[in-house]
């Protein structure tokens, strides 16, 4: 059975249901949208116009990117009409996108819009604590960009396996570049060493991937080049958006916390050089979970912790680096 065939089949349905909103969901990706159109193109209300309407609400949700996961879906009522919701992982952003699809009481899709997710996703991890002893990947003095548990302060928070991460750059004097930025040369935590945050082994280690010119992110390539360390307590570390070329190791290696393993770099979905840093329940961040990224031993805004959750604004070093100084 062929996917338009299935397609098909699901939008012939009568009442709104789950399955119809990620039928139409389906056929908005892939582009497939002639049978929806024939099914709801004349529904009272209909909101897009036309089938060249509906074809462009369609290019719309594919400049998105693919749907790399699901991160929450849902069926409520809306003044008599039945809402589909979708938020989900997308290849172009990274955040999560929030597919909204209007259905009447027959099924037929009235309207829809897609933006960037703005709510934090679904957690069963709230109240974990982490088993292994992680250290700031990084030496020297870092600010935390994006970091904490709610979306204001932490957009990543929109997708699951992100849903505690930290970007880290570099600031001085209030910038994280000299001069106008235009070079990736330019930015203070470009080419900074990565080191292990704990213990673990390599299970993923990806250097291909060239790096960016500032602000020109190229869609399609998440994490650009990564390491995925597991640390044997299946909690798993990802460290994203490194230098091509810059990896030290490779999947199978046993690492040591502190020891060296690449370097700061701009590859991936990333508009400036920066770490981004996560820790997860599994080692495929296609299907991981994010756990809560508790740091040990740091110095924050001045005040040495010896466990704690960094969140965005926050200045952080690790507490041997700061005793050498």
């Amino acid at each position: 059975m062929t996917l338009g065939i299935l397609i098909s089949l699901m939008l012939a349905q009568s009442a709104p249901s789950l399955g119809q909103g990620r039928a139409y969901a389906t056929a908005l990706r892939t582009g497939d949208v002639n049978s929806t159109w024939a099914r709801s193109g004349t529904a009272p209300g209909q909101q897009f116009g036309s089938l060249a309407g509906l074809q462009k609400f369609s290019a719309t949700v594919r400049s998105f990117g693919d749907e790399s996961k699901l991160v929450s879906e849902g069926l409520s009522e809306r003044s008599g009409l039945m809402v589909y919701q979708r938020v989900s992982a997308v290849t172009n952003w990274a955040r999560g996108a929030e597919l909204e699809l209007v259905m009447d009481p027959q099924g037929r899709l009235l309207s829809g819009s897609i933006n960037l997710a703005t709510k934090e996703a679904p957690t069963a991890y709230g109240a974990y604590r982490t088993l292994v002893k992680l250290r700031l990947p990084l030496e020297e003095t870092w600010h935390v960009l994006w970091g904490g548990r709610t979306y204001a302060d932490n957009p990543h928070a929109s997708v699951s396996d992100m849903r505690f991460a930290l970007d880290l750059l570099q600031r001085k004097n209030n910038s994280s570049a000299q001069g106008a930025g235009l070079k990736n040369e330019d930015y203070f935590a470009w080419n900074q060493p990565v080191v292990a945050p704990a213990d673990g082994v390599v299970v993923v280690a990806t250097d291909g991937v060239a790096d960016n010119v500032p602000n020109r992110p190229v869609p399609g390539i998440l994490y650009g080049n990564v390491l995925v360390i597991d640390h044997g307590t299946e909690e798993f570390t990802l460290l994203g958006h490194l230098k091509q070329g810059s990896l030290l190791v490779k999947p199978g290696d046993r690492v040591t916390q502190g020891q060296r393993l690449a370097r700061v770099g701009n590859s991936g979905m990333s508009t400036e050089p920066h770490l981004h840093f996560q820790l997860m329940d599994t080692g495929d961040w296609h299907t991981a979970n994010g756990l809560p990224l508790q740091l040990h031993d740091f110095v924050r805004n001045g005040t040495v912790v010896d466990r704690a959750e960094p969140r965005r604004g926050d200045i952080i070093t690790p507490v041997s680096v700061e005793a050498a100084r």
